[in-house]
This record gives structure tokens, sequence and C-alpha cells, in this order.
């Protein structure tokens, strides 16, 4: 003991968290949450409080614990539907309702958003946070670099057309997850003329014809993957995005009705990497 207590220090120099160059700083504040940012890193030091200040802290903003945030890691969330709330695009971490009021969250968003100066590239909703009309335009004009987008489960019918309106603003979407959307046609339309890397669509439709299919596979023929989980689907309408959308890598609409045990579908579906279509029911099934 008193041997490493006297030659330790001359084996290792001791260094401080807080020398660190302020582009590591950023670089690891970018991937410890929200929750980190706001919570305990401007805490720690005097340096670790100037990097919070770097717009590129805030790139990834997770808003689905508040203001209690949980944070997150992982650069793209699972995006994932809630199997008790069938009409509901929730995230795959149940969490408790939301108990804090709308006017909390949008002054908090408005905060973490003004922090990152136009740079983020990511935000996520609770499932059951409530917006605010004017809110998701407001987001759409001061986050022009926006690449996924999750939102709550339910959207009010002006908030429906804020967000097909708000496609055009976000020419680096890549991932997009709404509830069942108010002119869906539009939003399709909106994501092929201004989203050329737009790959991922997760999407609750109460009832998806060949017309709304056809605007999928022809407006989105280089789409990778569509989630469409709950949905009610016409067959042959199914069968026309299997045709249309030739690099679909991942689609899933598990638990919808109208689509199961149809082997021509399934015949289509067989070069798809990742086709899931579990407790759909076949009120469309050719036998």
């Amino acid at each position: 003991m008193e041997w490493s207590r006297k030659f330790a220090p001359n084996q290792m120099e001791q260094r401080h968290w807080n020398e660190l160059p302020i582009d590591c700083l950023v670089e690891v504040f970018g991937k410890v949450g929200i929750e980190s940012l706001v919570e305990t890193v401007p805490l720690v030091c005097k340096s670790w409080y100037d990097a919070t200040f770097y717009p590129k802290c805030w790139e990834q903003l997770v808003f689905t614990k508040f203001p209690c945030l949980r944070s997150s890691k992982s650069v793209i969330p699972s995006l994932e539907l809630d199997s008790d709330l069938q009409s509901d695009c929730c995230l795959v971490v149940p969490l408790g309702h939301n108990k804090y009021g709308d006017d909390s969250l949008q002054k908090f968003v408005q905060f973490a958003i003004g922090r990152s100066h136009g740079l983020v590239t990511m935000i996520v909703f609770h499932p059951k946070s409530v917006l605010k009309e004017g809110q998701v335009a407001w987001i759409a004009q001061r986050c022009p670099s926006l690449k996924l987008l999750v939102l709550p489960s339910h959207l009010s019918y002006v908030i429906n057309f804020e967000v097909s309106n708000s496609i055009c603003n976000w020419k680096h979407l890549e991932a997009l997850q709404v509830p069942s959307l108010i002119g869906l046609k539009k939003t399709i339309a909106n994501i092929s003329k201004h989203c050329q890397n737009f790959t991922h669509l997760s999407i609750y439709v109460p009832w998806l014809d060949e017309d709304v299919a056809l605007a999928i596979a022809s407006q989105l023929p280089h789409i990778k993957t569509l989630d469409l989980r709950f949905s009610t689907i016409e067959r042959d309408a199914l069968i026309v995005i299997l045709k249309g959308c030739q690099e679909l890598e991942q689609l899933d609409v598990s638990n919808c009705k109208g689509v199961a045990g149809d082997n021509e579908i399934l015949e289509l579906a067989s070069r798809i990497r990742v086709f899931k279509h579990e407790g759909s029911q076949g009120s469309f099934v050719h036998q």
C-alpha cells in the first residue's frame, strides 16, 4: 500500500476531466441526452458549463419524459408501436403519462432548439405529449437540418396540416413517424418533392386503399422501411406497394386487417429482407 502511494504518481500523470479540449467535451455531450445536458453536466465545472452552450450538443433532442427526461444514447431511436394503443405511434419503451402541461413542454422545446442554433437533426416526442397549434411550423422554421421526426400519438386537425406543410422545410428528412395523418397523400407528395434522402415512413392508416398505395409506390419508390402496423389495408393496395417499392428492405404490416394468409402477397414480399405480418387478419384474403 505504501509502495503504491509512493510510486503511483510517478507512474501515471493525473489528469482532470475539466482539462479535456472543448471539442472533445462537445463530442461527448452531444451523445449523453438532454437530461444530462440540463440537470448534471452544467453543474460539474465551468468548462463543462461552457461546453453546453455549443450548438452541436443539442443536435439530438429526445423529449420522452419531461422534465425529468430519459436520456437516449442511440443515434436513431427504435421506432415502434405500442401494442396496447393500436392507433398510436409510440416509442418501444413504455413511459408514464406526461403530467406536465403543454406550456412547460413548449418552453422547454423552445429552449433546446434555441441552444441548437439550427443544427437539430433529430426530434423525438413522448407519445402522450401535447403539441400546440403553430408549434410544428415553428420547429420547421428553426430546424432546417432535421433528419428524423417522431411525433406524439395524437395530433389536432390543424397540426395535421402543419406537418404536411412543414415538409418543404426539411430537405434532409430521412425518417418520419406520425399517427394517422389527415392529408396523407399531400404529405407523401411533399416528401417526394423536397426530401431526396427519405427512407423511413411509420404511420397508422385507418383505411389504406389503392389510391393511397399508388401515391406511396409512385412517389416514394426508393423507400427502405415502411411501417403500417395496426392499419386496415386493402389486399390490392398492398400488392401495389409491393410491386412499386422495389427497394423496400423492411415492411411491417403486423396486426393489420386485410393482409394475412395470402400466398401471392407472401411471394411478392419474399425479396424483402424483413417482412412482418404476424397477427394480421385476412379480410381480403384470396384462397
